[in-house]
């Protein structure tokens, strides 16, 4: 009995002692699940109150660039936290050519939003990303992000971009080349295609479907048009519905679909394999200036218009079709279309970073003279009258009072004199102010835009800076002789305005700004140009807004000297008046001695870059080119902001232009 007794009371306090262990079970739980949500708000609140920042970017088109040119720079950056501005900030210091060396600061502004993802396009020369860029995000001088990029430099490659978001759009072009490069095709998403000219000219040829073409924003499509119009490849795969602003650019017109047989593809790519499919077609009706390739029963298949100095091609048929893509001649069908481009083509867009082309310009610098040093003749008397009259003299004069002994004390006295007479004569010579010097290239596409770029060169007597503002299109570069300067001695800032400031130069020391823009509103020279037995007859009309100076016209092995022209000027061509002129650039270097005296003389060196006729679209009659020289700033030649006395301010800008020539009288062609 005893013993059951106990049993019942180890059972009941077994049985109290679970009862706890479930109460305390019970409240841990509670706790936890109070606990945690609390700690969620805490660390929501502290990441709330302290803002977290990535950035990441894509260098060129697809990773690829060219080192000779602007590159495009897309950056992805994912904000958390509340709204801000913020600044990017790369530094660049890397050696170019001549002793030159690209040194300063690149900045440009970015808004933040409210815990959310936003991309910005920067423009970043090629020189510098042969070595990486850190891009840092800055606010209210606090880092908040950096991202280091780099791409893949390519050369001896003709780089096309695909506006498509998938990259199996780029398969056509696949074994294709030009007339000396292989084609390396990249993908690039349209939304991102750069609004600005110069970023484009890394680029060999674009390649969009009519509907693409008309998605581009508005800044798009006037920088691809400018683009093309410079000497740029166009190739619009498919018809369709365009909308009026591409409408005059493109040889065909919509029409209706059909499968057509494309044999005639073949020939047009001299392929030994012949091409017996049918393709579906959008036939529509051809341009009046269209040049007709290939066709199928009077359906045409491809064309090409010649729009300024460049080309736009256009297929009724999709590159991507099955047929196409299994033919061996495929390839060589592109490789055609790139060759015939090449012969129509004339680029007006340099490589601005090209040791032997654009950056040649800055050896202006060497035109700047700090201190006008006395001529020889001068410094041959001075010292004659020393020698022969001063010292001879002071010994007998001495000698006859009896006082050589002097001549220890004179002698040096004299010296001194004539020594500190020199330094005053040669420091008065010397400017007491600012010098500048700048040249420039405008490449007129005829219809109101143009490329422009330049170099300008300025040194001081006096340690200081200056500032400059330029359209918010220019893309700038600050520059130095082969020296490193402070991070933010030179800082280049993108926004509303693109404004470069130089601080802290040194008494003498050579700085360079190299500026570009393409699309700014220059005008044109206005052109009624016809031939006859040989011989050029017509007009030109300056309706640019500079006065142009040893305006002449290169055609066929002729020089037609026409002088200078005033804004708004017309002058009619003296026929009989024409030169023969087998080396245009030597000609025209005497037609006009300012290519050939002072700051001209880098301009003329540098018009071995130019070539004077390219072939137009037809392949009979060359065009013209127009060339003259101004003045006048351009919009790339801005003036110093700075109110620094300026000693000397010399510019110079080199015009060009070609222009179609009808043929006229004796001039009939097969």
């Amino acid at each position: 009995m005893n013993a059951l007794l106990r049993q019942r009371a180890q059972f009941k306090r077994q049985m109290r002692k679970g009862l706890f262990r479930r109460l305390w079970v019970l409240l841990m739980a509670a706790a936890l699940m109070w606990f945690v949500p609390c700690l969620q708000t805490t660390s929501f609140a502290a990441t709330k109150d302290k803002p977290t920042t990535q950035m990441s970017g894509e260098v060129g088109y697809g990773g690829y660039y060219k080192e000779d040119d602007w590159v495009p720079v897309t950056l992805t950056i994912h904000h958390l936290g509340a709204a801000v501005s913020a600044q990017l900030k790369i530094r660049v210091n890397q050696v170019l050519v001549s002793g030159r060396r690209v040194s300063g600061s690149l900045t440009w502004s970015v808004s933040l939003p409210k815990n959310g993802w936003t991309k910005k396009q920067i423009e970043v020369p090629g020189a510098a990303l042969n070595e990486g860029v850190t891009i840092t995000c800055n606010r209210a001088g606090k880092s908040l992000a950096v991202a280091d990029v780099s791409g893949n430099a390519v050369s001896h490659v003709a780089l096309v971009a695909v506006l498509s978001n998938s990259h199996q759009a780029t398969q056509f072009l696949t074994g294709s080349s030009t007339s000396s490069n292989p084609v390396l095709p990249v993908s690039v998403d349209p939304a991102w295609l750069p609004s600005s000219v110069n970023l484009l000219h890394g680029l060999d040829a674009v390649v969009a479907s009519v509907p693409t073409l008309d998605g581009l924003n508005a800044a798009q499509q006037t920088a691809l048009q400018t683009w093309v119009k410079l000497g740029g490849i166009l190739l619009v795969t498919g018809t369709g519905d365009a909308s009026a602003a591409w409408q005059p650019d493109l040889p065909f017109r919509s029409g209706q679909p059909k499968r057509v047989d494309a044999s005639s593809l073949a020939e047009f790519a001299q392929s030994s394999t012949p091409f017996h499919q049918t393709l579906a077609v959008e036939a529509g009706s051809a341009a009046p200036t269209a040049r007709l390739w290939a066709t199928a029963n009077h359906t045409p298949l491809l064309a090409s218009a010649q729009v300024g100095r460049g080309v736009v091609w256009q297929t009724t048929f999709s590159p991507s079709d099955p047929s196409l893509l299994g033919w061996t001649g495929n390839p060589l069908m592109w490789t055609a279309l790139f060759k015939h481009s090449a012969q129509t083509t004339a680029n007006g867009i340099p490589g601005l970073f090209n040791p032997n082309g654009a950056l040649d310009l800055t050896s202006v610098g060497d035109a700047l003279a700090p201190l006008k040093v006395p001529s020889l003749r001068v410094f041959a008397v001075v010292f004659a009258l020393y020698i022969f009259i001063i010292g001879p003299v002071v010994f007998f004069v001495l000698r006859r009072f009896h006082r050589a002994h002097w001549a220890w004390i004179l002698l040096p006295v004299v010296s001194c004199v004539t020594t500190v007479g020199l330094y005053v004569f040669g420091g008065a010579e010397r400017p007491n102010g600012l010098l500048a010097d700048g040249v420039g290239v405008l490449e007129l596409t005829g219809d109101g835009s143009a490329e422009s770029y330049a170099v300008q060169a300025f040194m001081s007597p006096y340690p200081g800076g200056l500032d400059f503002q330029m359209p918010a299109t220019t893309l700038a570069i600050p520059m130095s002789e082969n020296e490193t300067v402070a991070q933010d001695d030179a800082v280049v800032s993108y926004g509303n305005h693109t404004n470069v400031r130089f601080r802290d130069v040194g008494r003498w020391h050579v700085r360079y700004m190299y500026t570009a823009d393409a699309g700014v509103k220059q005008g044109e020279l206005k052109t009624n140009l016809t031939s006859a037995f040989g011989l050029l007859f017509g007009s030109v009309t300056n309706q640019t807004p500079y006065l142009l100076n040893q305006v002449a016209i290169v055609w066929q092995d002729h020089m037609y000297q026409i002088g200078n022209l005033k804004s708004g000027q017309t002058v009619h061509l003296d026929a009989i008046a024409a030169s023969d002129s087998t080396h245009w650039i030597s000609d025209y270097g005497t037609y006009n001695r300012e290519l050939t005296h002072g700051i001209g003389r880098t301009l003329g060196a540098y018009l071995t870059q130019f070539q004077s006729e390219p072939v137009s679209a037809n392949d009979r009659n060359p065009e013209a080119m127009l060339i003259a020289t101004t003045e006048a700033r351009t919009p790339t030649l801005a003036r110093p902001l700075h109110k620094q006395h300026i000693t000397s301010d010399k510019t110079l800008v080199l015009v060009r232009q070609y222009a179609n020539v009808e043929p006229g009288q004796g001039e009939a062609f097969p």
